[in-house]
């Protein structure tokens, strides 16, 4: 999952930990109980990430 995400632009990351199954439910939700504490940790750390890249790194371009 890791090697993944880190191949995707943080719009695309943002993309895919946003999107649901036909179930309604998002990635950390699918984890496997035995590793959805890791799993949940990793995923939402990405998301932050990508988030704050996204959303905040566009604004600090913005003011140069």
């Amino acid at each position: 999952m890791k090697e993944l995400l880190d191949s995707l632009t943080p719009e695309k990351q943002l993309q895919f930990l946003s999107a649901k199954d036909k179930d309604g439910k998002a990635a950390v939700q699918c984890a496997p109980a035995n590793e959805r504490k890791d799993m949940g940790k990793m995923l939402k750390h990405y998301k932050r990430e990508a988030d704050f890249e996204v959303n905040y790194g566009k604004l600090a371009l913005f003011s140069l």
